[in-house]
């Protein structure tokens, strides 16, 4: 029998009035950091998940398109700097 893995339901919205765009998922938050969007918080009302919420641009579409469709490609240094800075803002 093969391994079964649950999908993790995960939450990205845009938000026109406020000009936002929130995610919960940490790879897409850390890519689309890495790229110079612009973070403008970290919601941790929930214990449970922390939501990032970044400022909404083409620019912030396009990245997310990319991600989602495999075709994103980062330099890793960047990439692992903004992990490590999303951990701090998380973890404080």
């Amino acid at each position: 029998m093969g391994l079964f893995y649950p999908i993790k339901k995960s939450i990205t919205m845009t938000d026109p009035i406020n000009n936002t765009f929130e995610t919960d998922n940490f790879q897409l938050a850390s890519y689309i950091l890495s790229q110079s969007c612009m973070l403008l918080m970290v919601k941790k009302d929930n214990p449970k998940r922390v939501v990032f919420v970044f400022e909404e641009s083409p620019e912030r579409e396009r990245l997310t398109q990319e991600f989602l469709s495999y075709q994103g490609s980062v330099e890793p240094h960047k990439y692992f700097s903004a992990q490590k800075d999303l951990k701090q803002l998380i973890y404080r």
